[in-house]
């Protein structure tokens, strides 16, 4: 997530950097770094204002796709996820992070961020 994204995710949510800084659970003066470019944003930080937007967002989705189904996982690969074993295939992408097991097959890398996932992102830009 860039300072730009981070700046139009805060703007969808109708948030000050103030009330944004108390969702996140960090100082005005951080979010203000964040935007401004002079600190990278931190992962948990995007992963819970990615949820925030998702969550208050729902609406303008058709409908909650699983994750496995649109990446046509393997049964044996989704007995090796843990967003298939809490059955919650929407918000994969805040479960496993960088252990998406179908990413890394499709990628083969060792580990995939789930941000730059085609699901995630077909689900971002429906929001967004």
């Amino acid at each position: 997530m860039d300072k730009q994204e981070f700046v139009n995710i805060r703007k969808k949510l109708v948030k000050t950097q103030k009330e944004i800084s108390t969702l996140l659970g960090i100082s005005p003066r951080t979010v203000e770094s964040y935007e401004q470019g002079l600190r990278n944003i931190p992962v948990n930080s995007q992963r819970l204002l990615y949820f925030l937007l998702f969550k208050l967002n729902k609406d303008k989705l058709q409908e909650e796709q699983l994750c496995w189904q649109d990446k046509v996982c393997p049964l044996n690969t989704r007995e090796g996820c843990v967003a298939w074993l809490a059955q919650e295939g929407f918000y994969c992408w805040f479960l496993t992070g960088k252990s998406c097991v179908r990413e890394k097959e499709i990628s083969k890398k060792k580990s995939s961020n789930c941000f730059g996932c085609s699901f995630f992102k077909q689900q971002l830009e429906a929001i967004m």
